[in-house]
């Protein structure tokens, strides 16, 4: 049997996941987060047998290597294409009448991985990184899109509202007065541990700078290469055009080739940044579509049965104008049939998502579709943690019907009480389960209530927003970053004088050679 053949009673089910900001190597989001999910699979397993006196309940992993590999490589090469690039079989978690030995649910997960399309660590990226950490607070507004397709979607502002960006830019004033002072006490001391001493510490700043600027990226304009003076270092498919693009570009062919392989039913797991990266590619507009993919990928939507691509309805008028990114030469006026695409999309799940932050700043990088796409059985849920400065209860993509855009669940979960660490940890097993993990496994063998419902909760780590769990969270993570302000500040204030006095030493030292030089004269 082929790795991604089934037998007959077997229900096939696509898992996309999709990384957020960070340096992750290809298919590393994808190990962590799948491990996460299988180790769940796994209590579960152990629970439904004890449940039931039987060993029904079984689980196999299998990896779609690649026919060549690297000579002398270090190790295995994993797949990456149209196939997922690991199945997760699970057999005997059946109930009711489906509860035979044979029944069997099929995992096939892909990962949309874009780390490569932030720019290459330089001194210059690391200036542009800190000005613009600096600045962001007041970082110019974009309200809404002026492409030729604008009108098929709107932007998630609701109207009442015009506090939140207000806030949102004081936050991240106060996120950029922590980070300068992070930068240069924590910076200082590092260097001169490596200089004075020979040591060889965490390289923070660099670490950093590769983090958040992933946020930047999204933002940006062109993507910059190595140099001094860096030049423009676009993917030779977007040049000309924002990075962001190349990121979109891949998540919007996972969702095609997910689409084309006619899962029974298939779902959406994005973390972090990774959650605007779906979001719109869910809510592309069906004539940006074909700029996204290449020719043979959109012949196989063309040619899939029934079809998902195509000719628009007799009488439409295309938009005018350009694109971004541009409508291929040989795209004509074909459309993307999104409804037919996202037929048996079932839901998204979000995790420490900043989508919140971006309707309150830049509505324009997140538009919701004005076209019915979704069924009514789809369903988005936000999970979110306050001591998780990236996450946030989603109050701003409601304003259009389901069939739309799903409207978000929102679901506390406590990932971790140390600041930063939350953001990383939803995942992450706990005990006692349920976890985070738990239920969504749960969810996806096919359980009625969706994670943070009814008998699928996640247990002592769940709240709602604005309870007493909620605000007790929010106030710990008030406290870490004023606590973090003030030894920073104080790190600062020990630093500052003995860096004025090299300074002071390092001029005295530089104007006493030219005196000798000139005497010498």
């Amino acid at each position: 049997m082929t790795p991604n053949s089934a037998p007959a009673k077997a229900e096939r089910v696509g898992i996309v996941l999709v990384h957020g900001v960070g340096e992750q190597r290809r298919f590393e989001h994808l190990d962590g987060e799948t491990r996460s999910l299988i180790a769940a699979l796994r209590t579960e397993a152990k629970h439904w047998n004890a449940a039931s006196d039987t060993d029904n309940a079984q689980i196999t992993v299998e990896i779609a290597g690649a026919t060549d590999s690297t000579f002398l490589a270090g190790q295995d090469t994993w797949t990456r294409g149209p196939q997922a690039t690991v199945r997760i079989i699970a057999k005997g978690f059946a109930s009711g009448d489906d509860a035979t030995a044979s029944s069997e649910i099929h995992f096939h997960v892909h990962e949309v991985w874009w780390a490569d399309v932030n720019e290459p660590y330089s001194l210059s990226k690391q200036v542009r990184f800190w000005l613009w950490g600096l600045s962001i607070w007041r970082y110019p507004g974009k309200e809404a899109s002026s492409l030729p397709s604008a009108d098929l979607v709107m932007p998630p502002n609701v109207p009442g509202n015009s506090w939140l960006p207000v806030w949102t830019r004081l936050r991240l004033l106060g996120l950029g007065v922590v980070f300068a002072l992070l930068g240069f006490s924590i910076g200082t001391i590092l260097f001169l541990l490596k200089r004075l001493f020979d040591l060889d510490p965490p390289q923070l700043l660099q670490t950093i700078t590769n983090y958040v600027s992933g946020v930047k990226l999204y933002n940006q304009r062109r993507r910059f290469g190595l140099g001094l003076v860096p030049s423009d270092e676009e993917f030779l498919d977007t040049i000309g055009e924002p990075p962001r693009v190349s990121i979109r570009r891949r998540m919007i062919r996972t969702i095609a080739e997910v689409a084309c392989n006619d899962y029974d039913r298939w779902y959406i797991l994005a973390h972090s940044l990774g959650s605007v990266a779906a979001f719109n590619g869910l809510m592309e507009t069906s004539w940006a579509w074909p700029g996204y993919l290449d020719q043979p990928l959109w012949q196989k939507l063309i040619a899939h049965f029934p079809p998902m691509a195509g000719p628009p309805k007799p009488g439409w008028t295309p938009p005018t104008g350009n694109t971004v990114p541009q409508r291929p030469v040989w795209g004509g006026t074909d459309i993307a049939y999104r409804q037919r695409i996202f037929e048996r999309f079932r839901g998204l799940l979000t995790y420490g998502c900043p989508l919140e932050k971006f309707a309150a700043i830049w509505p324009a990088r997140v538009p919701i579709s004005r076209t019915r796409a979704f069924g009514l059985d789809t369903v988005w849920v936000n999970v979110f943690d306050p001591v998780d400065p990236i996450s946030g209860v989603l109050k701003q993509f409601a304003g259009q019907p389901p069939e739309c855009c799903p409207h978000p669940q929102n679901v506390g979960y406590a990932a971790s009480s140390v600041l930063l660490l939350s953001h990383i940890r939803y995942l992450t097993p706990k005990k006692p389960v349920p976890d985070l993990a738990t239920s969504v496994m749960r969810w996806l063998l096919g359980g009625i209530d969706v994670p943070g419902q009814g008998t699928n909760t996640f247990g002592r780590y769940q709240f709602k927003a604005g309870d007493r769990t909620a605000r007790l969270r929010s106030a710990l993570a008030w406290a870490t970053w004023i606590a973090a302000f003030l030894v920073l500040a104080g790190l600062g204030g020990f630093v500052l004088p003995l860096v004025l006095k090299a300074a002071a030493s390092a001029g005295a030292g530089f104007r006493h050679a030219l005196s000798n030089l000139f005497a010498g004269h």
